[in-house]
């Protein structure tokens, strides 16, 4: 990645959606975004509308591309908007869509695994090294596309919190260090490197 000036990254998380975002393990389900999430999408126009960004780019699912039209048709000069299959959440295999109660009564095992903070990746999903793979591959992909320019990102919470994790430091160990609710919008700053300016603003 070669740094070429001053720029920013404006990382946003969708909103809430119908599949109940906030309790349920939805990863590579294309839930929908819900009236409470638009809400939340909405609130965070202000933080945006005066950014002549140099694309926006989202995710495929759902509830991230419709999060980011929103945002994109409120921008004065809007860019193109640029769908990365490598911005999809991490694939929770078969806990996809399950409660934590319906996780701990299916794969128990595992379970206690994940609330020891030891296990390596999800039950017949994707492994958290290889995300963390695709995801830093996707967050330099796309710097190289646009190598200046401010660029809105509209994702998942595991996106967000990798990409901080690639740019800014750290791993899954301090994972409490980067809180990214829904429809939550945070910003990271290029000069020498890149730094956290904002975390989880949500308008």
């Amino acid at each position: 990645m070669t740094a070429s000036g001053p720029r920013r990254l404006f990382l946003v998380r969708h909103g809430d959606t119908i599949g109940q975002s906030s309790l349920r393990f939805h990863g590579r389900n294309d839930v929908a975004l819900s009236d409470v999430g638009r809400g939340q999408i909405r609130r965070l126009i202000p933080l945006v509308a005066g950014v002549r960004f140099a694309a926006v780019v989202c995710s495929p699912l759902s509830r991230a591309r419709e999060s980011a039209e929103i945002l994109r048709a409120a921008l004065a000069a809007p860019p193109s908007l640029e769908v990365d299959e490598e911005l999809r959440e991490i694939w929770f295999g078969e806990i996809e869509g399950l409660s934590e109660p319906e996780i701990a009564a299916r794969v128990p095992a595992w379970h206690a695994e994940w609330k020891a903070g030891r296990h390596a990746g999800f039950p017949g999903g994707e492994t958290l090294h290889g995300f963390a793979e695709r995801v830093t591959k996707g967050i330099d992909g796309l710097l190289a596309r646009w190598p200046e320019g401010d660029l809105l990102v509209v994702a998942h919470r595991g996106i967000v919190r990798q990409a901080l994790f690639h740019l800014c430091g750290g791993d899954r160990s301090h994972r409490e260090r980067y809180v990214v609710a829904l429809g939550s919008l945070t910003i990271v700053e290029r000069a020498s490197g890149w730094e956290l300016r904002a975390l989880g603003l949500e308008g």
